[in-house]
């Protein structure tokens, strides 16, 4: 009986396995590929919010007829207001036209969410819900902030009316803050219509007291004292003297760091609600989705 020869080595078994790419670059194409995941859920939301704001009456109502309608009541009783009251009811005027439509508009998203049916795929999705979220109600405050700002700027226009617009980059850089803070605000404001049954008297709730403790159109000089506290929680009322100052050319920082400091709150709390409504909807199924 012959003996079983083993198969000797192959003409590559010598031959070095090839050198496997370095971890770091992968890392880093990895990272890459989540920020342009990332992107495109939060740019198709925009988009999606902009389509949706297109065939909505309310949003020309809120951004269009009430913000004229404010400026016309506010400028009006005057003969020939001077460019300081023109400039502070301008920016009045556009910081609570904006506050009722995030109220209505992006702290809606949810509630229209649904009341479509839609919620329980957001959430439910491949997707991270919370930048879909996030993507609408940032595309719900820059519509709104654009609309109201066109309006207002056409309107003072019309009626010649002058105003001082000095600051330029710390102007956009307001505008741009108030956009965040719309959108902080519309996914905390959601995300407390969800959780509660009473949506449309929530909102009634939080619209009022912020027209009149902002000091955007009323003066904080005709609060109460022991009512003017309050506003020191509202981000609007810092972002109004902040616009004021700036369009005069000089910016009120500490203004701005409150404006930032509230915002940067709104939305850490609003992604621990909406974080909270995620985990009860899906593990305890006690949020009503429909």
């Amino acid at each position: 009986m012959s003996a079983a020869r083993c198969p000797g080595p192959g003409p590559n078994a010598l031959t070095p396995e090839p050198a496997r790419p370095p971890a770091r670059p992968r890392v880093a194409q990895s990272a890459a590929e989540r920020w342009l995941a990332t992107a495109e859920v939060v740019g198709t939301s925009i988009r999606a919010q902009w389509a949706d704001l297109r065939t909505s009456p309310l949003a020309y109502l809120l951004g269009v007829v009430q913000p004229l309608v404010f400026l016309l009541v506010t400028l009006a009783p005057q003969t020939d207001p001077p460019a300081a009251e023109g400039t502070r009811a301008a920016f009045g005027v556009l910081l609570t036209a904006f506050w009722g439509s995030t109220v209505w508009s992006a702290a809606g998203i949810l509630r229209r969410e649904r009341t479509q049916g839609t919620l329980a795929r957001t959430l439910a999705g491949v997707r991270d819900p919370r930048l879909v979220i996030l993507g609408k109600s940032f595309g719900s405050s820059l519509v709104a902030v654009s609309l109201v700002t066109a309006t207002v700027g056409g309107t003072l226009a019309l009626l010649r009316q002058p105003v001082r617009l000095d600051g330029g980059g710390w102007l956009l850089l307001g505008l741009l803050l108030v956009v965040l803070s719309g959108t902080g605000a519309g996914l905390l404001v959601g995300s407390l219509f969800v959780l509660s049954r009473h949506g449309p008297q929530l909102s009634s709730a939080l619209m009022y007291p912020v027209y009149l403790l902002g000091g955007m159109l009323i003066p904080l000089a005709l609060v109460p004292d022991w009512l003017d506290w309050l506003s020191w929680g509202i981000s609007l009322r810092w972002l109004q003297q902040y616009l004021v100052a700036a369009a005069g050319g000089r910016p009120d920082l500490a203004a701005l760091a409150a404006a930032v400091a509230l915002t940067a709150g709104y939305a850490i709390a609003g992604a621990w609600l909406f974080r909270r409504i995620t985990d009860l909807a899906r593990r305890q199924a006690t949020v009503e989705l429909y």
